[in-house]
């Protein structure tokens, strides 16, 4: 039952959640009062890939910022299930790089491992193999100032990769730049999901699942399926499966 193109439509819960969002509510009350987010409801799997669309101000950030524990919930729960019932590490990457100007790349990628005390000579190590994985080799020493927007973006990515999350956000992270460079972005993007397979944010080439939320109050309408095989190539935009899944989504959207 597929119902109207966002309305809300269960969908069977087949797997033990790593990650579970229970009647979810946020309301703001500065300057004025604002309902971001109502009534949410919504379980990840272990290893699952998830795109969360809707229109501005849908709440799709705010849902982000909720799930790396930087708001707190106006009513609701966030539960976590992972090993030895730990919190998780939250890899959290924004539109915009937000690298830290005084810091070479080769810095700015190492910041995570030294806020856990990693020693330095372990943390300059695994910071090279990020910087060769993301295609940056030569940049070591480069600053934020002197890289492209699509440089700045994969040293960002790279700085929340090395901690090895259990859990990572990305909230329109390739949203400011041009269509070309989003989509190299989008492919190298997903090659590296699939060698360190986390939970993420971002839409259909990548996702195994596409939420769509409702204007504000943000509510999850519709919860899609993406079974379309994998790897997936750029070339896969253009069957007619592919085809049908994003007509459902536009018309989701609105």
């Amino acid at each position: 039952m597929e119902g109207t193109p966002c309305s809300p439509v269960p969908r069977p819960v087949d797997f033990p959640p790593v990650v579970e969002i229970i009647d979810l509510d946020m309301t703001f009350t500065r300057p004025t009062r604002l309902t971001a987010l109502e009534g949410v409801n919504l379980a990840l799997a272990p290893q699952e890939f998830v795109a969360v669309l809707g229109p501005s101000g849908s709440g799709k950030t705010t849902l982000l910022r909720v799930l790396a524990g930087l708001l707190k919930l106006t009513r609701g729960q966030v539960r976590f299930h992972f090993e030895n019932d730990q919190l998780p590490r939250i890899g959290l990457v924004f539109q915009q790089a937000n690298l830290m100007p005084w810091r070479t790349v080769l810095e700015n990628i190492t910041l995570p491992l030294e806020l856990e005390n990693t020693p330095p000579e372990d943390a300059g190590r695994k910071a090279r193999e990020w910087v060769e994985l993301v295609g940056l080799s030569g940049f070591e020493d480069a600053w934020p100032r002197d890289l492209s927007g699509g440089m700045a973006q994969r040293v960002a990515l790279a700085r929340a990769f090395i901690q090895d999350p259990d859990l990572l956000l990305l909230d329109e992270p390739f949203g400011a730049l041009d269509a070309l460079t989003r989509e190299r972005m989008g492919a190298e993007l997903l090659s590296l999901w699939q060698t360190r397979r986390k939970t993420v944010s971002e839409a259909i080439l990548l996702s195994d699942r596409v939420l769509v939320m409702t204007p504000r109050p943000g509510r999850i309408c519709l919860d899609l399926a993406v079974d379309l095989p994998r790897p997936r190539a750029e070339e896969i935009r253009y069957t007619p499966e592919f085809g049908v899944l994003a007509r459902r989504l536009r018309a989701a959207i609105g």
